[in-house]
């Protein structure tokens, strides 16, 4: 099953094609409401409090994220992936339709809240996608249609972005949040289609109904793979929040007019999503086809180091904007797809509960551990613009170190099997 050609001339290649597309396409509107949110809320809390203030607003995502993520553990449990996931998108819809009708009365703390669900709403949900697709493919099959299913994806973000950079001065900022909450009807509806195409996956008898804990943190101390995804995922998001906040500011200093600012950040962000499209459909496959996860994973912070080496160097919109484009794109294209190759062989709760806090926790606490050490050190000193760039190239060649480990299982199994090596 080489290509996605070969695996739809099949008959279970055509069953899983149905039931991940169905997924596919229930995440381009949840992407797409992604986008209506993303830069509103990053536009209307700089207006509020100021780029400056990020560092304090995602410090409070790890509470959120714990939170939310322990909720959905208990749901898990007790109704299924399905039901849950169904859950978690009428939850998030509902808080956005409140903060919609209530922003005016409720002003800087309903921005801050939302800034904050913002940040911990998305990962929560698009981690229970990978949990159900990494439930239905199979190993081979993960590098056949992981690219384009992500692709999806990456296809309603652009649209998302796209139409915010059209519409944002003539509709306003705020409208936007109203429709991103309706965009969770449609991505709930051909969720639970994909479900039902599917099947809900089962736990083994052993971790039926979260009987080994609702959240199964044990799996970190027992699986070296899922601790390492974590520790690189951590590593990762170091990089990127030292991105997004040396990019804030100077979106802030170039434009302060908050429309035209929202208005920009829809045009980077729909770029960001045409060069992970682009990435999805016609490099991923190949690269998942050819190259072997570990030439993969420790190739992007090859990238990012050069990027960031660059960035400290010459510092500008420009060229702070290429940097967090380039992570950004990579981070929801080709890492991702690799990424997720590596949990296919594991078990229920490696994939519904474990993955949550190895890939969507881990993911918003780096950003939130990075701004609580920014925001201290910045309550006694002033910190110079080129520390998030130093920054960035400390952690992207730690990230690479991690890219061994991370890998060395993979590596070792293809090795003793006799295979050639494709990830």
């Amino acid at each position: 099953m080489a290509t996605l050609l070969a695996a739809l001339r099949t008959g279970r290649g055509r069953h899983v094609a149905a039931a991940v597309g169905l997924a596919g396409l229930s995440a381009s509107f949840l992407f797409c409401g992604y986008e209506f949110i993303r830069s509103p809320i990053e536009s209307i809390f700089i207006d509020n409090f100021g780029a400056a203030a990020k560092p304090y607003a995602l410090s409070c995502v790890p509470v959120m994220m714990g939170l939310l993520i322990y909720l959905y553990g208990r749901s898990l449990s007790a109704f299924g992936g399905a039901r849950s996931m169904a859950g978690s998108m009428l939850l998030s819809s509902a808080v956005f339709v409140a903060a919609y009708f209530s922003l005016d009365r409720l002003g800087g703390p309903m921005v801050f809240f939302l800034f904050v669900f913002k940040e911990s709403y998305v990962v929560i949900i698009s981690e229970q996608y990978w949990s159900f697709i990494d439930s239905v493919v199979r190993d081979e099959e993960g590098r056949v249609f992981n690219g384009p299913v992500a692709g999806f994806g990456a296809l309603g973000s652009l649209v998302g972005g796209f139409l915010l950079g059209r519409y944002a001065v003539r509709l306003h900022t705020e409208t936007f949040i109203l429709l991103s909450a309706l965009c969770f009807l449609p991505a709930m509806a051909l969720m639970w289609k994909a479900y039902g195409r599917a099947g809900e996956p089962k736990p083994a008898a052993d971790e039926e109904g979260g009987k080994k804990g609702h959240i199964h943190l044990g799996i970190l101390r027992e699986n070296r793979t899922v601790l390492f995804i974590a520790l690189t995922i951590f590593s990762a998001q170091v990089v990127a929040t030292a991105l997004d906040l040396r990019f804030s500011l100077l979106v802030q200093d170039a434009l302060p007019d908050k429309d035209l600012r929202t208005a920009f950040l829809g045009g980077f962000w729909m770029k960001v999503n045409i060069f992970s499209f682009s990435m999805q459909f016609l490099f991923t496959p190949l690269l998942l086809r050819y190259l072997s996860a570990r030439r993969i994973l420790t190739a992007i912070p090859v990238v990012h180091i050069a990027t960031c080496a660059m960035l400290l160097v010459y510092p500008s919109l420009g060229l702070a904007s290429a940097a967090f484009l380039l992570f950004k794109g990579m981070d929801y294209s080709i890492f991702r797809a690799s990424k997720e190759t590596l949990y296919i062989p594991f078990s229920y709760d490696t994939r519904y509960r474990a993955k949550q806090v190895a890939d969507a926790f881990t993911y918003r606490f780096s950003k939130g551990f990075t701004s609580i050490v920014l925001s201290i050190v910045k309550s006694f000193i002033a910190i110079p613009v080129a520390v998030y760039a130093a920054t960035g190239l400390a952690f992207s060649t730690v990230w690479f170190g991690f890219s061994f480990p991370l890998t060395a299982k993979r590596a070792q199994e293809r090795k003793s099997t006799g295979t050639q090596v494709r990830g």
